[in-house]
């Protein structure tokens, strides 16, 4: 996998914090900690967490509240209560208020483990609005954009193709790639970065089809499956992402086009000419796309 999913533990508590840390270090996740409402507000402004784990009872702020709050500012993280066993009607008030669900305590670490694979899942499907596929495995995600990783990338390209060897029909691979995003980086910090690439991220699942596939191919590359897409389709689908990053995101992208079976019968031949087709539309200047020509992308 990629990234790691970024979890955020809200508790004041030394010990329950301890358990908890200690209990999902084995896992995928990387734990940060607020001990207060506030500071756990402040972390989540400025990092994008899948999942927050939250004491209801904090000592600045309503439990309630701050999960309403959270919601706010973004409603995709999924938020998991913790309570007493003798105020479970807390933890009802915080599932009215947005909540994923709730533990009590004492906890069992494997619920919560359990439950936070749950959460986490979910959120990614909210990330991946409008697709079809309930995310199980977390081994298929990448943990900072919550969509498909570079392995399941590879998988998804071979079983297309060993698919459409047998029922012969075209489909487009593009390959994305944020423009001038190092210098971008640099100059506003990771954490600014790592947003671009998250919205960047959503913004190609939220303006693509239910059957589309979006991956973060690696660093600030993407890549995208169109499935039963000629090029001539692809390119009018590619205009209006191009145009689209450029409304919405602080940044630009430039995308190679490659189509089965006229470009390539094979997954690297058709990986190498959607870059192919890529590094032209860098070299042209950006901010555009261009689709794979045998003439041009020798």
């Amino acid at each position: 996998m990629g990234d790691e999913f970024k979890v955020l533990i809200v508790e004041d508590e030394e010990k329950t914090f301890k358990q908890l840390k200690e209990g999902l270090a084995s896992g995928n996740c990387k734990i940060y900690r607020a001990t207060s409402g506030k500071e756990a507000l402040k972390l989540i402004k400025d990092i994008y967490f899948m999942a927050v784990i939250s004491e209801i009872r904090l000592a600045d702020m309503d439990g309630i509240e701050l999960i309403k709050r959270i919601k706010k500012i973004d409603y995709k993280i999924s938020l998991i209560a913790l309570t007493a066993y003798s105020f479970t009607d807390s933890a009802i008030k915080a599932l009215k208020a947005g909540a994923f669900t709730y533990l009590t305590k004492p906890l069992n670490i494997e619920e919560v483990r359990l439950v936070l694979q749950k959460a986490i899942a979910n959120s990614c499907l909210l990330i991946q609005a409008g697709k079809r596929k309930y995310y199980e495995d977390m081994s298929i995600l990448d943990g900072l954009t919550g969509i498909y990783n570079h392995r399941h990338f590879h998988e998804k390209l071979e079983w297309q193709i060993a698919h459409l060897r047998r029922f012969p029909q075209a489909f487009s691979l593009l390959m994305i790639d944020i423009d001038n995003f190092k210098k971008y980086n640099d100059n506003k910090g990771h954490l600014e970065g790592d947003k671009v690439l998250h919205n960047a991220a959503q913004l190609f699942v939220n303006s693509t089809r239910n059957d589309d596939l979006v991956f973060r191919y690696g660093g600030e590359e993407f890549a995208i499956i169109l499935p039963q897409t000629t090029q001539q389709d692809a390119k009018r689908i590619v205009e209006r992402l191009v145009t689209m990053v450029r409304a919405k995101l602080p940044v630009t992208v430039s995308v190679g086009i490659a189509t089965f079976p006229d470009n390539a019968q094979a997954k690297d031949a058709l990986i190498d000419m959607a870059d192919k087709a890529l590094y032209r539309a860098k070299r042209l200047g950006k901010d555009r796309f261009c689709a794979f020509d045998e003439k041009l992308d020798k």
